[in-house]
């Protein structure tokens, strides 16, 4: 009921973008090799934005993981009530609202790909805080988990500002939609190393070093991708 109520206004006031045109109709199976058409051609046309859709997939499924456990870690690791996980989940929330708004401010200018790097070293090095403060109590939980929620935000907002700027005219929407299908491509990544950590070396709070390899390995292939010249304006 949440969701239909709130997106009425964009039904009824938001109009429809016109359909591509000369777009082939394709049955379901076939799709697939649409697919992997576009892919190859984005590669050859646009690396940049074929680099960051590698990227994203895999620090956004870093992203997930801190959202998915930091509930677990909380409980399990910090020995957080149920009634302190839910007061920390609403705190968490409003924080990472907060600063996601005023990172779009930073974002228009410094650009969304600093924002997105300073995001995940933040997040990286917070996580290995969380990781050698775990013995430290309550407190350690709420500074670090709310730090990390600060760049949570900014981090998702400012990705989907650079693929605007990276994304050739007129394939917006099929651009997007890679952008969605690969994130579900890779969701696999911060779950597996989190049960992988945790079953090698026997406690929950190793799984914290899973999820930060993750945001690692994601901020490294961000490193690589490059803005191009001139940046694409909205």
């Amino acid at each position: 009921m949440w969701t239909v109520l709130f997106a009425l206004p964009i039904f009824l006031n938001v109009p429809e973008a016109p359909p591509a045109l000369h777009r082939e109709r394709v049955s379901f199976f076939r799709s697939y090799a649409v697919l992997a058409q576009d892919i190859a051609r984005l590669y050859r046309e646009s690396r940049p934005t074929f680099w960051f859709l590698l990227a994203s997939a895999v620090f956004r499924d870093g992203l997930a993981g801190v959202f998915t456990f930091g509930a677990l870690i909380g409980s399990v690791t910090f020995h957080f009530t149920f009634n302190e996980v839910v007061i920390f989940g609403i705190a968490a929330n409003v924080v990472a609202g907060v600063s996601t708004i005023l990172a779009g401010r930073l974002d228009d200018r410094f650009g969304a790909r600093r924002i997105i790097l300073v995001a995940l070293g933040g997040l990286v090095v917070t996580a290995s805080a969380v990781f050698v403060l775990h013995d430290g109590g309550k407190g350690v939980f709420w500074v670090c988990g709310l730090i990390l929620c600060l760049f949570v935000g900014p981090a998702q907002a400012a990705s989907r500002s650079f693929l605007a700027r990276v994304t050739p005219a007129g394939r917006e929407g099929e651009v997007f939609g890679l952008y969605a299908t690969t994130g579900r491509a890779a969701s696999f990544l911060s779950p597996m190393l989190w049960s992988l950590f945790i079953a090698v070396l026997g406690a929950q709070y190793w799984g914290i070093l899973g999820i930060a390899l993750v945001l690692l390995v994601g901020f490294v292939l961000m490193l690589l991708v490059k803005v191009p010249d001139p940046v694409r304006t909205r």
